[in-house]
């Protein structure tokens, strides 16, 4: 889990925060290949001038600052959008999913995974998404 190693790889940088809880979401919660944010410590929250109320700034930091590696983007072979995804309950304990904060602006990391092949949406995605998505022979289903 999230070890010290001596790989050679670099880190993908996600351009969009986002796109990445989505992918977080998946490593941390169905493969069990990064640890979670774990909020049980006794520290503060850490509130800077982007503060957006509600939200875990820790965790925020937690995930922004990890580094993803190619080979655990191989491991992403389905991706789920939606509102009630676990890592979006880190960031912001209590969010209800009534706005678009967590809605990615830029789809192109997501499109981008290796293995994907099938995304579950709660809502339609953006239409260039949806079909970048199925040229790649990506099965898009939504709700």
């Amino acid at each position: 889990m999230d070890e010290e190693s001596t790989t050679t790889e670099e880190p993908i940088e996600f351009a969009d925060f986002n796109a990445k809880l989505l992918v977080l979401d998946v490593l941390c919660y169905d493969l069990d290949v990064i640890e979670p944010f774990d909020g049980d410590d006794d520290e503060e929250t850490v509130v800077d001038e982007d503060d957006v109320p509600g939200q875990d700034d820790r965790a925020r930091a937690y995930y922004d600052d990890l580094d993803l590696l190619p080979s655990q983007l191989d491991l992403v072979t389905e991706l789920t959008v939606d509102s009630d995804l676990e890592v979006l309950q880190d960031v912001h304990p209590g969010w209800d999913g009534s706005d678009d904060r967590y809605d990615p602006q830029n789809w192109d990391d997501v499109i981008d995974l290796p293995a994907l092949r099938i995304v579950y949406a709660a809502a339609p995605l953006p239409a260039h998404v949806s079909e970048a998505l199925a040229a790649k022979g990506v099965d898009v289903r939504s709700a």
